[in-house]
């Protein structure tokens, strides 16, 4: 028995021992938990006072407690007089598809303090459209300046109410012991409402230093009070289309200006193409409306350009989308080329206020949004663009060829159109397909002038001599024989060119 006290003696020693070795290899027990460390300190942004910080808090949390002696913050004071906290109510006003907000335009009614103004912003557009622009309101309807401001980007639809918001806004001013402010802090909580349903509701907490500014133990110690509550710091806060959610979240019917790839499916190419002009052309009329004389002329430049590139790309393009998109642009390409006339002069140009250069910009961002081809459009633009050269090439040898100088009228004018439709492609290739667009406009470069020269219709009339003198009747014989010889002359001229250049090129 005494053996087996003195082995479970020695059981029991053998584990205490080794309890206390992995007590100690554990090192001592934290007193609490672990304060997990802050996460690195954000990039300065530019437009953008040194050191502010924001915050997005959920909208129910509890306040952060700002306040720690410990590092020198003791006193959270309201702010009053012109910062004293108040209540915004918000109406936006937009189409039932939102097209001013998803083009960076932001047009509202609010009312503040029973005081109702209009306002508007489109910081995306500046200077051709003002970043902030307020008018008190005088009467219920939109007023006709601020209407006729953002006409090219409402076009013909319809304006209403689409979302009210509320915002209750707070300032307060972050001490130290002595009085001296640190850092203002502004706090809004903002309720969305859409359809008569509240739809979101957000908080956004802007702090920003001021005088001595804070301390990194007191930014340290602000980030961990906004922390505590569910907060995160951000580098920027959402933007407000964000907040309201579909449709206003969709892409601008204005799309931004893309590079033109010859990678990119070709639909994407067309789309890009006609796109780029679109915005010109809405650019060049609100700088129009702005006072800018000279920006109907680049207008008009946009436009025919536009056409031009539609009449080049016509191989791999719908017929009938791609004439209706021709009309239009003739309509506007004529309406606004003669600055003269007096109708054009200024900002208050009437084919710019018509209902037809209205419905024109609709065809112009539908085309920009889905256009009609009858290729396969997700294809790579260079493939295709190829071909289509080829083709048109192809084409104009076939008519050309063969041409004589007592040719009909029919057969020229054939050769006419396909030098156009050739020299149309090439030009609009030319970006993506340099060699293959140089090698078809070196086939037009002495050619396209000498078809030029071509008279078509009817011969020169012969001159009726009957009431002329000799002399007279003479040199008119003689006038009409150069006339005619000189329109022969410009047949043959052509003919012996083509042929002579196309066998310099090999072609």
């Amino acid at each position: 028995m005494a053996k087996g006290r003195k082995a479970k003696g020695a059981r029991k020693q053998d584990r205490a021992e080794a309890k206390a070795k992995d007590k100690a290899a554990r090192g001592p027990r934290a007193a609490g938990p672990v304060e997990e460390p802050l996460p690195p300190e954000l990039p300065a942004v530019p437009g953008r006072p040194p050191g502010q910080r924001l915050y997005d808090v959920p909208f129910s949390s509890a306040e952060p407690r700002l306040i720690n002696a410990d590092v020198g913050l003791h006193n959270l004071v309201a702010r009053g007089g012109h910062n004293a906290p108040y209540s915004i109510d918000v109406t936006l006003l937009d189409a039932p598809d939102h097209r001013l907000i998803r083009s960076g335009v932001l047009l509202a009614h609010r009312v503040l303090d029973g005081r109702g103004e209009w306002f508007l912003t489109a910081p995306e557009w500046q200077p051709l459209l003002p970043k902030d622009r307020i008018e008190l309101m005088g009467h219920a309807d939109l007023p006709e300046d601020l209407a006729t401001l953002i006409r090219p980007l409402r076009r013909r639809a319809t304006l209403g109410p689409v979302a009210g918001l509320n915002c209750d806004r707070r300032e307060f001013a972050l001490r130290d012991d002595a009085g001296t402010t640190l850092a203002l802090v502004r706090d809004d909580k903002v309720t969305v409402r859409r359809g008569g349903l509240t739809t979101a509701r957000y908080r956004e907490v802007m702090l920003t230093p001021v005088g001595p500014g804070l301390s990194a133990d007191q930014r340290a110690s602000v980030d961990r009070a906004f922390r505590h509550v569910g907060a995160n710091r951000v580098p920027r806060f959402p933007r407000l289309v964000t907040r309201l959610g579909a449709p206003a979240t969709g892409s601008s019917d204005i799309p931004a200006e893309q590079a033109l790839d010859g990678t990119m499916p070709f639909r994407r190419f067309v789309a890009a193409l006609v796109g780029n002009r679109l915005r010109e052309v809405v650019r060049c009329d609100l700088a129009l409306r702005g006072g800018d004389g000279d920006a109907l002329a680049r207008l008009t430049t946009e436009a025919a350009a536009l056409r031009a590139e539609v009449a080049g790309l016509s191989p791999g393009l719908d017929p009938a989308w791609a004439e209706d998109l021709t009309d239009d642009l003739d309509w506007l390409v004529a309406a606004t080329q003669d600055p003269a006339t007096p109708a054009l002069r200024g900002a208050g140009a009437a084919p710019l206020r018509s209902e037809r250069y209205l419905s024109v910009l609709e065809r112009l961002v539908a085309a920009a949004r889905s256009p009609r081809l009858v290729v396969d459009g997700t294809e790579p633009t260079v493939e295709v663009l190829a071909r289509m050269l080829e083709a048109e090439t192809r084409r104009l040898r076939e008519v050309a060829d063969p041409l004589r100088a007592d040719a009909t009228d029919a057969h020229w004018d054939q050769v006419r159109r396909a030098v156009d439709r050739l020299r149309a492609l090439a030009r609009v290739a030319s970006p993506v397909l340099p060699d293959a667009s140089a090698t078809a406009l070196a086939l037009l470069r002495k050619t396209a002038p000498l078809l030029a020269a071509v008279q078509l219709g009817l011969p020169p009339t012969v001159p009726d001599v009957a009431a002329m003198s000799p002399a007279e009747a003479f040199e008119a014989g003689r006038d009409h024989e150069r006339t005619r010889l000189a329109h022969r002359r410009a047949r043959q001229d052509f003919v012996e060119r083509w042929a002579k250049t196309v066998r310099k090129l090999g072609a």
